[in-house]
């Protein structure tokens, strides 16, 4: 114990941390805390040596207390002074490129945001781990800019204004959090909240600026961050380097998933549900969503942030877009488990309770180690037979969350993902989901991320807990979505040559912002505008320009305006019949119980492929119709927002107008029409009937469009309300031989459950 002497004769503590803190806010010069990463390479690495950001080895553990704290002091030491010279020399750079980067402004405007940024981080003296990771970015930033050209691409010019707009919101919010008229003292004061929200600007941040300026690769255990292709003028290579040695697992794939065929069988077998199919739609064009982007990286990475993540949004705000972005970016860094698309157009998409055990099999899949227990668990527990019929709570306690347990380390961050629940068909059941993961959090860092429109059911069901994190895409600061879907445009209208073309010489066009002002905050106004002005069938300059006028009349009445132009063009100057094919391909492009293709249609509708494609020639910009020659591919629309247009009241006196139940009685009526027609003995083609249907000499089939109408016509007179008249149809059918060539047809189609499903329901709506 010390003296009274030596006692008085020590600086008091308050005073020594009052100094301390004043000498370091005076001098403004950094001092990064000990960090685990050391940057290799310097004034004495060869040419051909990449400077790459690297990790130290980790301590060998028979290593005794003293060893390790005298090896973590000397660590300490040469980092902090290794850090501190980074960081000099990232802000000399960053000065210089202030200073004359004139002639590409956004350069300027980084480097200056990141000057204020680092500064003003640097300053408050915590997570000083987290500061070295972001600077590691900004060091190689700041070799990217400093050597950058005028001439730089468009798309590397995209990425810097997606930059910039990110960091101008997040210096404001962090010079909100720093008053220049307080002490050094008080300013590091903070309270835990702030500091959190520090550390998580400062997370963001980082995150945008990888996202814009890298692209990131998971090879043996570590993460490469990769500059993007786009910055061809850096010819020396630089990668930063993160070690997730303690948060991934190698992940081998073994011959013991050949075992698991039955199993992920049993499991519903979704196909093409993942984030990865093409058919739902591109990701965010680079630059964009940058730091909304960023924001959803950090809530996937902290692990004490709440397990499930709701991103809402009205209808044609981009959450599909974001949401595919996101997985991608997750995917990238190894975080990614699993992924399920909803989509009202396919029925296995579209139900509830395929979406955990089609999660589950993904997982399985992936993780083979994962795929160990849940094969345990399905074989052991007999409530487990049948995983599709499950409560919804136990499919996500027994299929999810018991296996993850007892496979990923307490440290293994893992995200899953589903995307539109609100195009699920039964809501009750959507409902059932939310609450099942909501009431069972993990005991490891396994996440949810949800998104959906904000529909009532689903507002309901959040509302009842706080348990979550959520953002309402539709209230980000409309200037922050309007220069992101000037982004895109410019995007869009640059690949159309008639239009770049005509205008590259003052490009971009006023007509650009002028669609952007048009759109509001909602990209599939954007989008539906930009395909209708790049539509083959007709002169996309002309209509670039007159779609902009006051004349347009879309200014103000949003996406159901630019619909009803649309539709009016695409109904104008027909004849009576031509109509009547429009209207019935727009009824089965509402009810169709999957996507169909033209070869369907023309063969529901008793026509030609030809007249098929004539009805949807206007209509390119709201439905996807497949190449000239690829009759047998899906027809599709693009956003489910022209489906609510469709079937809206409001349009009760419109050619265009669909009532679903006449819809669903139509195509019920032409499904009994073709069956009639097509159905036949022997229909499966099937050589012998003393051998299987898979030992047939030949593959057995059955043509596309009678297939539809043998798996379809029962969900169709469901829909339609099992009327007197469809009554009629159905007797006769049943009554007639047909109804044995249909289950013939159906065992060629390994749906014959279709059968006993469709009529045990059809039985009871008719009593």
């Amino acid at each position: 114990m010390a003296s009274p002497e030596e006692q008085r004769s020590k600086p008091r503590k308050r005073d020594r941390v009052k100094k301390l803190f004043e000498d370091r806010f005076g001098s403004r010069t950094p001092s990064p805390s000990p960090s685990r990463t050391t940057v290799a390479g310097g004034s004495g690495t060869s040419s051909q040596a990449a400077p790459d950001v690297v990790i130290p080895s980790p301590l060998a553990k028979n290593a005794n207390r003293s060893e390790i704290q005298s090896h973590q002091e000397g660590t300490a030491h040469v980092e902090h002074q290794l850090a501190g010279k980074i960081y000099e020399g990232v802000k000399t750079t960053l000065r210089k490129i202030v200073d004359v980067s004139d002639v590409f402004p956004p350069l300027k405007s980084v480097a200056a945001g990141l000057l204020v940024i680092c500064d003003t981080v640097d300053a408050y003296g915590e997570n000083k781990q987290e500061f070295n990771e972001l600077l590691k970015r900004v060091d190689v930033l700041s070799k990217i800019m400093v050597s950058c050209p005028p001439d730089v691409s468009q798309e590397v010019k995209d990425r810097f204004d997606g930059l910039l707009r990110t960091l101008e919101k997040k210096q404001k919010i962090l010079q909100a959090k720093v008053d220049p008229t307080r002490s050094g003292v008080e300013r590091v004061m903070l309270a835990a909240q702030d500091k959190q929200e520090l550390l998580k600007l400062t997370q963001e941040i980082r995150f945008a600026i990888e996202i814009a300026m890298f692209d990131a690769i998971i090879e043996n255990k570590a993460q490469t961050l990769q500059i993007v292709s786009g910055v061809h003028w850096l010819k020396e290579r630089i990668n930063v380097i993160e070690d997730h040695a303690g948060t991934m697992r190698t992940i081998e794939r073994t011959v013991q998933s050949l075992k698991r065929f039955n199993t992920h069988q049993k499991l519903g077998m979704v196909k093409g549900a993942e984030y990865s199919n093409a058919k739902r739609g591109d990701e965010c064009i680079p630059g964009s969503r940058v730091s909304l982007l960023a924001m959803l990286l950090v809530w996937a990475t902290d692990p004490s942030s709440p397990h499930l993540f709701w991103l809402s949004g009205l209808a044609g705000t981009g959450k599909t877009t974001v949401s595919k972005s996101f997985c991608s970016q997750l995917n990238d860094r190894g975080l990614l488990g699993a992924t399920f698309f909803c989509t009202f157009k396919e029925a296995d998409k579209r139900d509830v309770y395929l979406i955990i055990p089609t999660l589950a099999r993904i997982l399985a899949e992936e993780r083979p180690a994962f795929g160990d227990e849940l094969e345990q668990i399905l074989e052991s527990d007999r409530s487990c037979r049948n995983p599709t019929e499950m409560k919804l709570k136990d499919q996500y306690l027994k299929l999810i969350l018991l296996p993850a347990e007892k496979t990923f380390a307490p440290d293994e961050l893992l995200v899953l993902g589903v995307d539109a629940l609100d195009e699920c068909n039964d809501q009750d059941a959507v409902r059932l989901f939310i609450a099942a993961i909501m009431s069972q959090k993990p005991r490891i860092p396994l996440k949810f991320f949800l998104t959906s429109r904000p529909e009532t059911s689903l507002r309901e069901s959040f509302e009842s807990s706080t348990h979550h994190g959520w953002l309402r895409l539709h209230d980000i600061e409309a200037d922050i979505v309007r220069a992101d879907i000037l982004l895109y445009l410019n995007d869009r209208f640059r690949c159309i040559s008639e239009v770049y073309t005509y205008y590259q010489a003052n490009w971009p066009p006023p007509e650009i912002q002028t669609i952007v002002n048009v759109s509001g905050t909602l990209f599939i106004v954007a989008a539906t505008m930009a395909a209708y002005i790049s539509t083959s069938s007709g002169n996309c300059l002309k209509r670039f320009q007159e779609l902009v006028q006051p004349s347009a009349n879309v200014q103000l009445s949003g996406i159901e305006a630019l619909y009803s132009r649309i539709l009016a063009e695409a109904f104008k100057d027909l004849e009576q019949e031509e109509e009547n094919v429009i209207c019935f391909c727009l009824s089965l492009l509402v009810t169709a119980q999957k996507p169909v293709s033209v070869n369907t249609y023309a063969k529901l509708c008793g026509t030609d492929t030809m007249a098929i494609r004539a009805a949807f020639k206007s209509l390119h910009s709201v439905v996807q119709v497949p190449d000239k020659d690829c009759d047998d591919a899906p027809i599709s629309i693009f956003h489910a927002s022209f489906v609510d247009y469709l079937t809206s009241e409001k349009l009760q006196d419109k050619k265009w107008s669909i009532n679903k139940c006449s819809a669903h009685h139509l195509v019920a009526e032409l499904c009994f029409k073709l069956m009639d027609s097509g159905l036949y003995f022997g229909i499966s083609g099937a050589k012998t009937s003393y051998q299987s249907n898979e030992n047939q000499p030949m593959p057995l089939q059955i043509e596309a469009a009678l297939a539809y109408a043998c798996t379809a016509w029962g969900d169709h007179v469901l829909y339609a309300g099992v009327n007197k008249l469809l009554q009629v149809k159905i007797q006769e059918f049943v009554d007639a031989k047909k109804v044995l060539y249909w289950l013939e047809a159906l065992s060629v189609l390994k749906n014959v459950s279709y059968a006993y499903n469709t009529l045990w329901q059809i039985s009871k709506v008719s009593i």
